[in-house]
């Protein structure tokens, strides 16, 4: 079947690496590959983590520096826990192609939500044991916010999670909208969303075979073509902050504003949801300026609502 590239799901942090000091571990998972995760120190004693994570791309995490220079302060009096994916470490160059021809093959063929999940509880697990932390911020945008909701709704010590641009209710709704809105021609849009459509029922119901698609493999499509995050919201019964961009042309503002509504009907009022009209998937307005240090500084007047006034002070980096 042919189809043109989809870009879904961008990038929402920029690139480089920012120098900071950071504690690189190691852990293993059941089938003995090694997970590679990063403590990044910035309030000594501090006994709050702030769990980032990035979206869909084939990147190591430590090379998003955003996370290092802005989204940090979410909470600021945090140690950030930064979790690589599968196959990736930070040895691998930073690239913005979608489809780059050096992505590991292990991360095509292993990357997934369910495996995410899976190594995001063990890494936890790992650095709960020594006590030090009390509280647990989970902040993910794109993919991530999928992610992290899947975390929040499978474990019970999670303080407060904040999931941005991370769509509605169900994949296939967010695809098909990143497509339309990229058309003049609508024809060719319908088109083009049909063939979407007949790519995805053709992995929901096949077995396993050889895909690469935008950058990712027959398990990572058919999982994400299969969660319905109704199902998993519901689940969350810790604070929430979801956000979403009105221009986002990634995922669907509608079917998120759908499934908001959703949730308000069935009465969980432990989900808040903040829809930031005139901001894109990067918290860009029309003009190309760029607001997300207006739209942290929300995520954090939220989480002292939630958490409490921090006591202790970052410590100068």
């Amino acid at each position: 079947m042919r189809m043109r590239t989809i870009y879904l799901f961008l990038l929402f942090l920029t690139c480089s690496t920012s120098a900071q000091e950071v504690m690189t571990r190691t852990t293993s998972r059941d089938d003995g590959s090694p997970i590679s995760y990063y403590l990044i120190q910035h309030a000594h004693g501090a006994d709050t983590l702030l769990l980032i994570l990035q979206g869909s791309d084939c990147n190591s995490v430590l090379k998003i520096d955003s996370i290092l220079t802005e989204y940090k302060n979410v909470w600021p009096q945090a140690n950030l826990l930064l979790i690589e994916k599968y196959g990736i470490d930070q040895e691998l160059k930073y690239s913005k192609d979608a489809e780059r021809k050096d992505c590991p093959a292990q991360y095509l063929e292993k990357d997934n939500p369910a495996q995410r999940v899976a190594d995001i509880k063990v890494v936890l697990d790992t650095v709960r044991k020594d006590g030090q932390y009390k509280k647990f911020i989970l902040l993910g945008g794109s993919e991530g916010a999928l992610i992290a909701n899947l975390v929040t709704a499978d474990v019970d010590y999670i303080d407060a999670t904040i999931a941005f641009n991370g769509g509605g209710r169900w994949f296939i709704d967010d695809v098909s909208h990143s497509i339309a809105v990229k058309h003049k021609n609508p024809a060719a849009a319908r088109k083009e969303v049909d063939d979407f459509k007949g790519f995805a029922e053709h992995v929901l119901n096949s077995k396993p075979f050889e895909l690469e698609v935008s950058g990712h493999g027959y398990h990572w499509w058919q999982q994400m073509l299969s969660i319905e995050q109704l199902d998993t919201l519901k689940k969350v019964n810790s604070p929430l902050l979801i956000i979403q961009g009105g221009r986002d042309i990634s995922v669907s503002p509608q079917k998120t504003d759908e499934l908001m509504q959703r949730l308000t009907e069935l009465g969980k009022s432990n989900i808040e949801y903040r829809r930031y009209e005139e901001l894109d998937h990067g918290f860009k307005n029309s003009d190309g300026n760029s607001l997300r240090k207006e739209v942290i500084n929300d995520m954090n007047i939220w989480l002292k609502s939630k958490l409490g006034n921090p006591t202790n002070k970052p410590s100068v980096n």
